[in-house]
């Protein structure tokens, strides 16, 4: 993974390098592509922004987030990279089958249709 982190408006700490360094790998570690990430982080009064953009193939992940702890702005970042990459993924998984399921939901197997014609009838 390349990992590229800027800092804007306060001073670089290898603390929080580590800690982004971290977070990220453990969103890696379940993909079989290479991937990038490029993370601005900026202290606005006293606002810590974390804004993070995940490359990997052709999927592009951002995510901005903002509180007052650096390092919890960094977690609520990937925690919405790590959302977006388990829905991407379930669509990828499930596309077709979702579709094939639609058409069949009027129809009932054979043994349901004897269950409900014979409560039907009682």
């Amino acid at each position: 993974m390349h990992l590229a982190i800027t800092f804007r408006n306060f001073e670089a700490s290898e603390s929080l390098k580590d800690h982004t360094r971290e977070r990220l790998e453990r969103l890696v570690r379940n993909l079989d592509r290479a991937c990038t990430a490029h993370v601005v982080m900026n202290l606005e009064r006293h606002i810590h922004h974390a804004d993070v953009t995940f490359t990997t193939g052709p999927l592009v992940l951002r995510a901005k987030t903002s509180t007052p702890d650096m390092y919890a702005s960094v977690d609520l970042a990937v925690d919405c990279l790590e959302e977006q990459l388990r829905r991407d993924k379930d669509r990828s998984k499930h596309h077709h089958g979702r579709a094939w399921v639609h058409h069949q939901q009027d129809t009932l197997p054979p043994e349901e249709e004897e269950e409900a014609a014979l409560d039907g009838a009682a």
